[in-house]
């Protein structure tokens, strides 16, 4: 059959005359003179015509021209194939739709398909769509995939650029969880980050675009206190600079999580908004205990000093946001509300202690920052003043912070 056999194809779809026009399909694909254009356009014919079984007949035909025999074609393939998986969305034509996204994710999963800068935002804006399609259908397997893939692709830039261009589609994937409550899909996400991270061209340029999208998307995830995302957000985050393991990234880190926390603690007070800082408290908790038993005392190099550090203060301006709220209560007061709602969760029982030393050290802390207003202040939880559990020895390895 000539190639003036798509035509007739075409016409075919056109008059309903479906079953004459799969039976053409595996002649026209396998003709020499058949190109990635010609399937492309009859697809998006049988996607219109509403004919599933066309359009997976035509994406099998279709395979032979998803290799890599010259890259410089790879952009306009890659262009295709994301136009006929928008196609298959927006008719709701899920097979398909999904057998386009393996095929892409196939091809980008080659070694031989290279991360160029033609390629770059063909696949960023593959990957934002075909994530988003996922998230929707709560297909976490595929959402993984898709991650997955074109993370791997991104690492393969020696330029180093594919990475941060990537956090366009992350952004849009990371606001549809949201809109989803697609939660389990967070950690897909952040796995990726850190190779992502450490094959950027300009390392800062790429924490400091993920940490503007991160507080965007941590602030409206806050705004519901019964939604877990605020917290899982927090988590990974916490998780992503252990995996990267920046020293430097402590300090932005922080902040965007006490800014985020400040909004949740204004909006829906202590008890409720606690779940958005908790995991950063937690590190402060874990971080004194190692303290107490392997610290020797100051010491200006020390990442574990340095982070217990900036864990208290975001803490303590919290507790000071959520005081100024309440016009009869001291920051005293919210730390002590602080230690009631994380120790009388039942996940943490068996950290209980070392929550109350923890907090006990926020007590102390607090009053030599705020020495006016902790002067005015009487404690009433009294598992934050009797029994001390920080020593004299204790107190003299954390002269650092005292």
């Amino acid at each position: 059959m000539s190639v003036s056999g798509w035509v007739l194809l075409r016409q075919q779809i056109a008059a309903g005359e479906f079953e004459p026009a799969l039976r053409s399909v595996p002649q026209l694909t396998e003709a020499r003179a058949t190109t990635l254009a010609d399937c492309a356009t009859a697809i998006q014919h049988a996607v219109y015509a509403r004919r599933p079984e066309l359009v997976l007949a035509l994406l099998q035909g279709s395979r032979r021209f998803l290799t890599v025999h010259d890259f410089r074609t790879l952009p306009a393939i890659l262009e295709t194939m994301t136009d006929i998986l928008a196609a298959c969305i927006r008719e709701k034509m899920l097979e398909p739709a999904r057998e386009t996204t393996a095929l892409v994710l196939a091809l980008l999963g080659s070694a031989d398909c290279p991360a160029t800068a033609a390629m770059t935002p063909r696949v960023v804006k593959f990957a934002g769509l075909a994530g988003r399609f996922a998230l929707r259908r709560n297909d976490g397997e595929l959402f993984a995939g898709i991650v997955a893939a074109t993370a791997q692709w991104a690492a393969r830039d020696e330029d180093g650029q594919a990475g941060t261009a990537l956090l366009e589609a992350v952004d849009s994937w990371l606001h549809r969880i949201l809109r989803y409550d697609r939660f389990e899909a967070i950690p897909a996400v952040f796995e990726v980050l850190g190779p992502l991270c450490t094959t950027a061209a300009d390392r800062n340029a790429f924490l400091t675009l993920f940490l503007q999208q991160w507080r965007a998307v941590a602030t409206m995830a806050s705004l519901n206190p019964e939604s877990p995302a605020a917290s899982i957000l927090v988590e990974q985050l916490l998780a992503l600079n252990g995996h990267i393991n920046d020293p430097e990234l402590w300090l932005p880190l922080t902040e965007k999580i006490g800014e985020v926390a400040a909004l949740a603690v204004t909006r829906h007070g202590v008890a409720a908004g606690f779940p958005v800082f908790r995991p950063l408290l937690d590190v402060g908790r874990v971080q004194l205990n190692d303290e107490l038993k392997f610290g020797t005392g100051p010491d200006p190099d020390n990442l574990r000093q340095r982070v217990i550090r900036l864990v208290c203060l975001t803490a303590l301006k919290i507790a000071d946001v959520a005081a100024h709220g309440d016009m009869t209560a001291a920051a005293g007061d919210k730390i002590e509300e602080m230690y009631r709602t994380w120790a009388n969760d039942p996940r943490f029982e068996p950290h209980v202690r070392s929550i109350q030393r923890f907090c006990q050290l926020l007590l102390i802390f607090w009053a030599n920052n705020r020495k006016r207003a902790a002067k005015k202040w009487a404690p009433r939880e009294k598992a934050l003043s009797e029994p001390l559990l920080l020593s004299e020895e204790d107190r003299e390895k954390l002269s650092f912070l005292l």
